[in-house]
């Protein structure tokens, strides 16, 4: 009588430690998930406010040259400061100054445009909601583009 209490306890415990290393499974998952979701929200972040800064910035310009330096300077003040996240680079291949040489068009006005980007690495790469990570280092890229009204141009009137 003895030894058949004895196995129906030992048995509830072996299915309370089945239980317990599935779940812990499943919060491990969910764990890692949670940190590389929260380095991509955090690299999205300062992406968005340097690009922003950025477009600030350059629409102060009178030109495309002076827009130029005056978003990468503001570039500067940006630094990320983790070993999971580059600092924002401006993309300047993809930097627009539109001022249509002083003759906007009706209803149009002069704009400049700026995009931005960061390489994030995240701990543990793991594709969640079509996430796009490079295979032979596990970092991603966040991009970001913003247009301003350019606030300085030359406008000639007739």
């Amino acid at each position: 009588m003895m030894n058949t209490r004895m196995l129906k306890m030992r048995s509830v415990r072996a299915h309370s430690v089945v239980e317990l290393a599935c779940c812990l499974l499943g919060f491990a998952i969910v764990a890692i998930l949670s940190v590389d979701i929260g380095i991509i929200c955090l690299a999205n972040s300062t992406n968005d406010q340097a690009c922003r800064d950025a477009a600030r910035a350059a629409a102060q310009g009178s030109d495309y040259a002076a827009s130029l330096r005056l978003a990468q300077a503001s570039m500067l003040s940006h630094k990320a400061n983790s070993p999971y996240m580059s600092d924002p680079t401006l993309d300047s291949s993809a930097f627009e100054y539109e001022d249509f040489g002083g003759s906007p068009p009706p209803n149009v006005s002069p704009y400049i445009a700026v995009t931005t980007f960061m390489t994030v690495k995240v701990p543990a790469p793991v594709n969640f909601a079509g996430a796009q990570f490079y295979p032979d280092n596990g970092t991603t890229e966040v991009r970001k583009t913003y247009e301003f009204p350019i606030v300085k141009t030359r406008l000639y009137l007739p």
